[in-house]
């Protein structure tokens, strides 16, 4: 059976040149993906033979030219690309394009849903209140979701945990649960390889199903390389 490799991972805004950086990159490419989806990286990665796509540059002067909040890298070439998504949607923290894999051609999008205080300490336009651009998105983001027909990847750093854990902000957890409701979130619940549950997560679309779902600890060989868990999964077709 053809299998399609799909990672997500957090880089925590390391440099790519940078120790830390360039160890989190290595392990991902040792695991031989055919799609990654990179939350909070840099466009200055070195793509190893491969084709980058990242969303508009995050507002605010706290981020340096090369920061990201998604960038997607694919073994092929990527085409039909979309920065848009829905009106209204966040563009910093959306990119969405079409790639060959070794099962036909997939639709990746990549997303990071803001944090629940996004723009809260450090508004750009206005101060907003926690989990309102979190809860926001997700509002925008089910509609996309719903129309989705042709086979689908929607991953990337959604924020929360899935299902919503103890103490989980209950309006969260259901707009999450509601904008997800027409696709398969595979990565719910602790991973194999992991000891914490993540917020790092693989969504499949029509046409896809998981055939193996796993995780790996943000401590790599006993340095920390992120501040999120990451996440795989092997795919094929329906």
């Amino acid at each position: 059976m053809e299998l399609a490799r799909v990672l997500t991972w957090n880089l925590e805004r390391k440099k790519p040149t940078a120790p830390r950086g360039t160890e989190a990159l290595d392990y991902l490419f040792s695991l031989q993906p055919d799609v990654m989806v990179l939350t909070e990286a840099r466009t200055s990665m070195d793509p190893r033979g491969g084709h980058l796509l990242w969303a508009e540059p995050p507002r605010g002067s706290r981020f340096a030219a090369d920061e990201r909040k998604v960038v997607l890298w694919s073994r092929q070439p990527w085409h039909h690309v979309d920065r848009v998504g829905v009106p209204g949607l966040d563009q910093t923290r959306f990119i969405s394009g079409t790639t060959e894999t070794s099962i036909g051609p997939i639709r990746v999008l990549g997303i990071c849903i803001p944090w629940h205080m996004a723009e809260v300490t450090y508004p750009v336009d206005q101060k907003h209140k926690p989990w309102e651009l979190h809860i926001r998105y997700l509002q925008l983001l089910k509609p996309l979701l719903a129309s989705l027909e042709e086979p689908t990847v929607a991953a990337g750093d959604f924020n929360q945990h899935v299902p919503r854990v103890k103490y989980g902000n209950r309006a969260a957890a259901e707009a999450l649960e509601t904008a997800f409701a027409p696709i398969n979130v595979t990565t719910r619940g602790q991973l194999e390889g992991c000891d914490r549950h993540g917020i790092d997560h693989i969504a499949l679309g029509p046409g896809l199903h998981p055939q193996r779902v796993w995780g790996w600890s943000n401590n790599i060989g006993g340095n920390r390389l992120s501040d999120h868990d990451g996440a795989g999964c092997d795919i094929a077709q329906t």
